[in-house]
């Protein structure tokens, strides 16, 4: 029976986390012997538990205090006036890589590493002493060109991965390791309950991105004067209320900026405008999808977006902005609609269009279910047994 030990960064619910819970939930049990490391306390433990995943948190006070990955995606660049916090990130890097990671892994015993971000490259060589290890790409990495940190990042994961695994091709082409590299979609189920024909006509929308910038927030909140007067968005995600950081400089730029009065006005649009609802932080997500006409995703730097394909499970189609990347999910007038990025107009265009067209929206979303069967059906997590199987 192979070991492998799952290394999970984040202290929130999200993507990664919901993947890596439906991904061992799908392994052969007997087989594997599976085993989840996190890095800071959060409610993931209170999931793993519920679906009965054993797993521990990092003993090291450095993890559950002081640690902060250094973000590798195009959505993580720093600002020009967050330079003391590169430093410290680089700072942290190092004792990851260097200290704390082999500490930690010390106190395990694993035949492979599993770490499911790219953002974990300080655990790659202290991983790779002791065992085979496999680095999941979960979002786009960050360009080359003139980015030093590109090239770095990329030089640690071509000399210390076993196994790279990207969840798209537009992923997997900006790391450009193509021969190590092996493009594995996500896994979800498809539900057992049949979508109801009347929810096409039920003019609300879903949007998951919480307040992120990245993820569209403002595009969507700006939206709202253009829509229909009878569509309904529902905004669900985590709104944060405190924009400061307890860094001066930062603060003070962002006082300046107004990045926090902004997101308070938006929040207050929401609160007063009758075409928007403000649902919060959700885990069921399947329910929502049950009854809106569409999921929207409206990005402003290129991420892959899960929600599409969980969108497309419940045989609902997707409205995308066109960021690099978003072509390979949503296929114009055939799943769904993509607009011009950050283009609120364009946005509130494609949603009335689909709440006005039922008929519309039932054709995209029943061609978006057979791309959802095909590309995320149980053949995945035979992919990623083949791989354990293999190191």
């Amino acid at each position: 029976m192979k070991k492998i030990l799952f290394v999970n960064h984040t202290s929130g619910w999200g993507g990664p986390a919901n993947s890596l819970i439906r991904l061992i939930n799908e392994l052969d049990q007997s087989k594997y012997s599976i085993k989840v490391l996190l890095l800071k306390p959060s409610n993931i433990a209170d999931k793993l538990k519920e679906n009965g995943i054993d797993y521990c948190l990092a003993e090291s006070r450095f993890y559950l205090k002081y640690y902060r990955f250094f973000p590798h995606s195009e959505a993580g660049y720093i600002k020009w006036y967050q330079i003391h916090y590169l430093i410290m990130l680089g700072v942290l890097w190092l004792l990851s890589r260097y200290i704390f990671a082999e500490r930690e892994l010390r106190r395990h015993d694993y035949d492979i590493v599993h770490l499911n971000s790219s953002v974990l490259t300080d655990w790659l060589a202290p991983s790779k002493a002791r065992g085979k290890v496999i680095i999941h790409i979960r979002e786009p990495f960050r360009k080359g060109w003139v980015d030093p940190l590109h090239y770095f990042f990329r030089s640690r994961i071509k000399k210390y991965a076993d196994q790279i695994i990207a969840i798209s091709h537009d992923n997997a082409s900006r790391l450009n390791l193509l021969s190590r590299t092996k493009v594995i979609y996500d896994f979800w189920r498809a539900p057992d309950i049949p979508v109801q024909d009347t929810t096409y006509a039920s003019k609300k929308i879903l949007y998951l991105g919480g307040s992120s910038t990245s993820k569209g927030f403002y595009t969507v909140v700006d939206a709202l004067e253009y829509l229909d007067k009878d569509v309904q968005i529902y905004y669900c995600g985590h709104y944060a209320t405190e924009w400061k950081t307890g860094k001066i400089l930062v603060d003070v730029m962002r006082w300046i900026i107004g990045y926090g009065r902004k997101r308070e006005k938006a929040i207050q649009k929401i609160h007063a405008n009758p075409n928007a609802k403000l649902i919060g932080l959700i885990y069921n997500v399947g329910e929502y999808l049950s009854e809106v006409c569409c999921l929207i995703s409206p990005f402003t730097v290129p991420h892959f977006s899960c929600p599409v394909f969980e969108s497309y499970l419940f045989a609902k189609p997707a409205i995308g902005s066109d960021v690099a990347g978003m072509e390979e999910i949503i296929w114009q007038r055939q799943t769904g609609l993509i607009f011009k990025r950050k283009s609120a107009l364009e946005l509130a265009q494609a949603i009335n269009e689909l709440t006005s067209h039922p008929e519309i929206a039932k054709q995209y979303g029943q061609e978006g279910y057979k791309v959802a069967i095909e590309r995320f059906s149980p053949k995945n997590i035979a992919k990623f047994e083949s791989i354990y199987d293999s190191l």
